[in-house]
């Protein structure tokens, strides 16, 4: 497990009264919550593209393992946008009810746009894209905390649809639909909505069982511990006056707003981003050069929402929790789908072959060659040449079943 770096005062009063192997998972869990809170703020990346603190979060562990221990820190968290929700879930009542009152006048009502903004997973597109239009640009929130159910309710064609609208939501990228029928809702709109899902390890399989489409690779994974045989967990209740500093800190980041500028966290991620990039050269692997471009973005997103909990100063607290959470995400993708993305995308490397396009160092190699012949072409690439990192992708491609091995330091292509 990778070790918490210090947090934050707020993140540190939420993992305060949780055994220290359940953190982690409350850290990923909180960022949706947070950024939704946040929804004001906006900010620079690497790119010079335009960001908010969007994040997609994902908790896994067998069941009865005790997943729902987030509900508790969250609810504190989300007081401040349920309190507003239930403004606006009055005004949503009040105008069916006038509605439903002038059915057949002339006079209809005016349509308030009310606008709940925690509405759980099982929503229709039509109802989603009404509230992403009435809520202005800011952000929806989306929590399911049984994965299962989500899965069931999204077997229909419009999970296509509503998966389009997830991807986008990761880059606030615009989405739009226009019907003939004044049934649904037309609209083209930039995409603000966070997401956070719980369940088991195999319903999480189920959810995400297209890594094509690129969701899975936009999601912040933590996987709980096994805690089979062991004794119940213990969760130690916050005392008053930790809950109501909690709710402070809610109300605070509720009412932030503007952009935040902080050429210290870019460095921290570029840097980040350059030693992931030599290992991916090292080992030859595409999967983890897609991975840490994504697993950066959350970091340094992380990173800005630390700085504005850090009262929009860059401290070390800053850099490091940007770090940790790229990292922890950057290790659970892999962990999760490293393997698989690898045999999708260097299998798609080699039909390029075939075209003449270029491909991975296996497909360069003659079909019988030597560890020496392999050394030499990542040589001429510019490519780490280390026994470590030799060894390590011969490993990697036998275990694969690419390659065999005929003598020492001799091998055969089997792809």
């Amino acid at each position: 497990m990778l070790k918490l770096p210090p947090l934050p005062r707020l993140l540190k009063l939420i993992c305060r009264r949780l055994p220290e192997e359940f953190q982690p998972a409350m850290v990923i869990a909180a960022l949706p919550v947070l950024g939704t809170l946040a929804t004001r703020i906006r900010f620079e990346y690497l790119d010079r593209q335009e960001q908010s603190l969007s994040f997609f979060s994902c908790i896994t562990a067998p069941a009865a393992s005790g997943k729902s221990f987030i509900r508790k820190p969250l609810d504190l968290l989300l007081t401040p946008i349920n309190e507003q929700d239930a403004i606006e879930r009055e005004k949503e009542q009040a105008y069916k009810e006038k509605l439903r009152a002038s059915k057949n006048s002339k006079n209809q009502p005016e349509d308030p746009h009310a606008c709940p903004r925690n509405n759980g997973v099982a929503i229709s597109i039509a109802k989603l894209l009404q509230l992403l239009t009435y809520a202005e640009g800011k952000h929806l929130i989306g929590i399911g905390e049984e994965m299962d159910t989500l899965v069931k309710s999204e077997r229909a064609g419009v999970w296509s649809q509503k998966s389009d609208i997830y991807r986008l939501a990761f880059d606030n990228a615009e989405y739009g639909q226009a019907y003939m029928s004044d049934a649904s809702f037309n609209a083209h709109i930039k995409v603000y909505y966070n997401l956070l899902l719980t369940g088991t390890p195999n319903s999480m399989k189920r959810f995400f069982k297209d890594l094509e489409n690129g969701l899975a690779t936009r999601v912040c994974f933590a996987q709980l511990p096994d805690t089979s045989f062991t004794e119940i967990p213990v969760f130690a209740p916050y005392t008053e006056a930790e809950k109501a500093e909690i709710i402070r800190w809610a109300r605070q980041l509720d009412a932030e707003q503007g952009t935040l500028v902080c050429p210290q966290l870019n460095t921290v991620i570029a840097d980040w981003l350059e030693v992931k990039r030599q290992q991916a050269i090292d080992a030859d692997n595409h999967a983890m050069d897609t991975l840490r471009r994504r697993a950066a973005v959350m970091g340094f997103r992380a990173g800005m929402l630390c700085y504005l909990l850090e009262n929009r100063k860059y401290t070390k607290t800053v850099g490091q929790f940007a770090e940790w959470v790229a990292e922890y995400v950057f290790r659970n993708q892999m962990e999760l789908w490293g393997e698989q993305m690898e045999q999708e995308l260097t299998g798609a490397l080699d039909a390029m072959t075939e075209r003449g396009a270029a491909s991975s160092l296996l497909a360069l190699l003659p079909k019988d060659f030597t560890t020496a012949d392999l050394i030499r072409l990542r040589a001429r690439k510019n490519q780490s040449v280390t026994p470590t990192s030799v060894n390590s992708l011969l490993c990697r491609w036998r275990k694969l079943g690419r390659i065999d091995k005929t003598a020492d330091a001799h091998w055969h292509r089997l792809t």
